[in-house]
């Protein structure tokens, strides 16, 4: 058994400036396996549509990922993984554009060359990073592409499932939206039973903990402390309001979890939190 958990509100400053929320995060069950997403809408002028591709980004993995089986694991195709994910997303771009094609009206207040750049090629307009997470029996199949954060939760620590050392620093990251997004997307298969759970967050929540090891110390280990106590998520919704409305950066904030039911609790008791 797992406990699962998404949320995505948005931060103070997109209301204040009257934006929506570009963040999405979803989960899905069925009888064989959990998936979680956690996609971050760009923030740039020219990404009109963002907050669509976002929600386009978490619909994609799920179909895929809801569609894989044990033959899929048995001829050891993971890489297969990230064609089929980045073709749904442009499928299912293309078909929102057939839909709502960009008007004049979603182009007003944008600067010349992004209103050239969105007539080259529309899809610009749903820019978006991706991650996602399926448990499917020991397996543990992740894929990922831009700064959104995958984290591996291990006896009290958090581990990195991908090495994004080389990747754009600041406000620049990988995108679904890019001509080469296949080059970029990450994909693992892990075993399950290396892990507490799996967690995904956008920037938004890591970035005002500015370490690891302190969004560690002050928002993981205590948030999986209250969970296996409590055998409840509900404070976890309240906190990620908390921190997207008052005590973030003011940014969108999403996070998705999935964390074991036999997680020990020695691991992740309240160290230095009031």
């Amino acid at each position: 058994m797992y406990y699962v958990f998404n949320k995505s509100s948005i931060g103070y400053a997109h209301i204040k400036n009257k934006k929506p929320c570009q963040d999405y995060s979803a989960s899905y069950q069925d009888n064989e396996r959990v998936i979680i997403t956690c996609c971050d809408g760009h923030g740039g002028a020219q990404y009109v549509r963002s907050q669509i591709g976002s929600k386009i980004a978490s619909n994609s993995i799920i179909n895929v990922f809801s569609s894989v089986n044990s033959r899929f694991f048995l001829e050891n195709d993971i890489e297969k993984v990230k064609l089929l994910v980045l073709c749904e997303y442009n499928k299912l771009v293309e078909q929102e554009l057939n839909k709502k094609p960009i008007r004049k009206k979603d182009l007003k207040g944008l600067k010349e060359e992004d209103i050239d750049m969105l007539r080259f090629n529309p899809m610009k307009a749903y820019g978006t990073t991706l991650s996602g997470a399926m448990i499917y029996k020991n397996h543990l199949l992740v894929i990922s592409i831009g700064d959104t954060e995958v984290l591996g939760i291990r006896k009290g620590e958090l581990v990195k499932i991908f090495d994004n050392s080389n990747d754009p620093a600041g406000n620049v990251t990988y995108s679904m939206c890019q001509e080469d997004a296949y080059k970029y997307l990450r994909v693992a298969d892990l075993d399950i039973r290396d892990f507490d759970g799996i967690l995904l967050c956008t920037d938004g929540l890591s970035s005002p903990y500015q370490s690891y090891d302190n969004f560690n110390e002050s928002f993981v280990r205590p948030s999986v402390h209250r969970v296996i106590c409590s055998k409840s998520i509900r404070e976890l919704d309240s906190n990620i309001e908390k921190i997207a409305t008052r005590l973030g950066v003011g940014d969108d904030v999403s996070l998705s979890l999935i964390l074991s039911d036999k997680t020990n609790e020695k691991f992740y008791r309240r160290r230095n939190i009031e």
